[in-house]
Order: C-alpha cells, then sequence, then structure tokens
C-alpha cells in the first residue's frame, strides 16, 4: 500500500460541570417517647449538567440508611422521586445516602432523617387509686436551618452559620445544620447534610475558555501568566494557545497577576505527511462542515478530504484514477470509512478525537 497523500483533524468535545439536587434534603418524623411512629416521606432527584437538566437514576442496593428505614422509587427516568419510609425499628437519627448516576458520573447526596419524640405520660395502676399524670411530653415547636461552606466532607465547618444557602466555590462542599427546637426550651443536637458543589451548579459557574497567546509551555506544575490577558479567572477555566494550540486549566482563580495554569494537552494533530514536490505534487486538506470544537456532545459534522494535484483540487474519476481516500480514528490502523466525506456524530467522539484520511494506492 503506497500513501500519496494525508491529513488529519482533531474533534473536541467539552462538558459542563455536573450538580445534583434534591427537592427536599432532611425530614423529621413523628415519634413516640422511644422510636419513630411508621411514615414516610419524598424527595425529588435533579441533575443538571451545566444548565441543562439531564437524566438522573439510583441505584437503591447501593442507598445506605438507618436501621428502619427504608427507600423507594417511581419510574421516573429523567428525576426520580424516591419515597423514605420509616417503620417503628428507626430510634436514631442520621443520613440516608443516595448515590445518584447521570451521565455515567456518581454524586452522592445525604438526606437527614430524625425524629420528633414524645414524652411519657402516667397510666392507670390495675387496681388501686390513679397513677400520677406524667411529666408533660417534649414537642418540636421550631426547626432551624442555617448553611456554611466547607472544604471537607467529613469535617463540620466552624464559621458563621447563614440564614441562606453561600455561594459555594468549585471542590468545596455546602452544609446543611438542621437545629429542632423543643417545646421545653431545649434544642436536639445538629443533625448536618453535605453536598459538594460543582464548578457549575443550578446557580453555579460555567467553565469559560479564553485565547491568546500569553500561557506557555507544558508544566503539570500551576504557574502564574502575568500577561495571559485573563482579569477573572475562576477556577476549571480553559485557555487555547491559538499559536501552540496547547491548552490550560485554571487551578487558582484570579486576575492575569494571580491567577495560576496547568497544561491539559494539545489539540493540533500532527502534520500530515508531505506530498511529493513538483508540478505533479499531491496534497490534502481536510474541513469539517461544522467546526472541530463542540460542547455537551452535541457533536454532527461532515469531515471532507479535499485531494490536490498541482494546486488543483481532484475529484471524481481523476480521483479514482489516484486511489482510495481511507479514514483512520486516533492511530488506528483498521480504517472506519472510505470515501472523500466522513460524518461524526455525538457517539463517535468521547472528549477528543483525531481523525486521519490518506489517499492509498
Amino acid at each position: 500500500m503506497a500513501i500519496k497523500s494525508s491529513d488529519q483533524l482533531t474533534i473536541v468535545d467539552l462538558t459542563d460541570a455536573y450538580s445534583v439536587i434534591l427537592t427536599s434534603d432532611g425530614y423529621t418524623f413523628p415519634g413516640t417517647i422511644s422510636a419513630a411512629k411508621a411514615g414516610s416521606c419524598t424527595t425529588q432527584v435533579i441533575a443538571m449538567r451545566g444548565s441543562e437538566q439531564v437524566a438522573a437514576s439510583v441505584d437503591l442496593n447501593a442507598v445506605t440508611k438507618p436501621t428502619g428505614i427504608t427507600v423507594t422509587k417511581d419510574t421516573n427516568a429523567t428525576s426520580p422521586t424516591l419515597t423514605i419510609t420509616a417503620s417503628t425499628s428507626f430510634t436514631t437519627a442520621g443520613f440516608v445516602d443516595i448515590p445518584v448516576v447521570t451521565e455515567g458520573i456518581t454524586i452522592h447526596k445525604k438526606f437527614a432523617v430524625s425524629i420528633a419524640f414524645t414524652g411519657a405520660t402516667g397510666g392507670t395502676g390495675p387496681q388501686g387509686p390513679q397513677g400520677e399524670t406524667g411529666a408533660t411530653g417534649k414537642g418540636v415547636s421550631s426547626v432551624t436551618v442555617t448553611y456554611q461552606a466547607g472544604s471537607s466532607n467529613t469535617s463540620a465547618p466552624t464559621g458563621t452559620w447563614q440564614n441562606s444557602p453561600p455561594s459555594v466555590s468549585q471542590g468545596q462542599y455546602l452544609w446543611t445544620k438542621m437545629v429542632l427546637d423543643y417545646t421545653d426550651n431545649t434544642s436536639s443536637s445538629p443533625l448536618y447534610s453535605v453536598a459538594r458543589q460543582g464548578s457549575n451548579g443550578s446557580n453555579g459557574y460555567s467553565s469559560q475558555w479564553y485565547t491568546g497567546t500569553g500561557i506557555t509551555g507544558t508544566s503539570s506544575t500551576a504557574t502564574t501568566f502575568s500577561g495571559s490577558g485573563v482579569t477573572d479567572a475562576k477556577i476549571g477555566d480553559m485557555y487555547l494557545n491559538t499559536s501552540t494550540y496547547n491548552t490550560y486549566r485554571c487551578t487558582v482563580a484570579g486576575n492575569a497577576s494571580t491567577a495560576k495554569w496547568v497544561y491539559v494537552n494539545n489539540i493540533k494533530g500532527q502534520q500530515g505527511i508531505q506530498g511529493n514536490p513538483g508540478a505533479d505534487a499531491i496534497t490534502m486538506a481536510i474541513s469539517s462542515s461544522n467546526g472541530s470544537i463542540f460542547k455537551n456532545s452535541s457533536i454532527e459534522t461532515v469531515l471532507t478530504a479535499h485531494v490536490y494535484k498541482a494546486g488543483v483540487e481532484v475529484t471524481g474519476s481523476a480521483l479514482t484514477a489516484l486511489g482510495t481516500i481511507k479514514w483512520y480514528k486516533d492511530g488506528g490502523s483498521t480504517a472506519v470509512g472510505t470515501g472523500a466525506t466522513l460524518t461524526i456524530s455525538a457517539g463517535d467522539v468521547t472528549n477528543k478525537a483525531t481523525y486521519v484520511a490518506q489517499l492509498e494506492a
């Protein structure tokens, strides 16, 4: 097999960050003096990719929960509703850990469950006088819910708790604290739930792409580039050097003097094989009908291999006489297509794929 000419093109798929929301993240079951009364509550699971809702699923076999708690779900394939049921064997407050799977990614959510115990009352003896009335029962007079951002998902933050959820940076955790105030002027121990904040939650931040030539090199060590021209970089933002085609990710937020970047990869394919010099030189160039960078797997484009002989494009029978165009993906040796065009769709690319067209004699 003789390769008369070749060219290649890289298709890149960029994806927004994921976040998962529970419409309710806690419930207090009515109780007796020692255990919960049988009852149930519901919460709905909503998954987001950036600002777009995506399908979520919950593997009930992977749910962990306190003794006496069971979890079921409806048949909604996009936003399932979970029913959390307490039996009379539920005696100690805790958390239901819910693993939510969306587009192959698992995110754990915690649902707080607690019990509003009642006080004991006096009884009547089988014989003899009426027994004394027991102490007044202790009910729940109010529930206080506050919020705070933290850097750990196991140790509660020690700062000031707020009445409204604060803005949480990427990689940090949003802690929710619930305290039950009882009618006897006492309060319960705090109950916590924690959720990890993605780079783009329901009100989060969508990663931004910047271009220029101010960020250079291939170091995996976070580095400041004062000439980047980026005045307000966020963690997770990306930068494309339009001269070298190197890409970089922001790991420390800030302006051009403080933000830090690390090298990710190079999205430019290797140079195609040089055609023979002279009047009969054969060259090739690949074009894409919809560009080469797509977002959230919305890939739909047609690659076309243009063959030139002595600077003039060759088509039809003249092209057939020169040879056959074959397409290869990511360095593979088996052709994924034959002919001047190749259609690429979302299922063909995961993050990035390089397609090579070769005119073979």
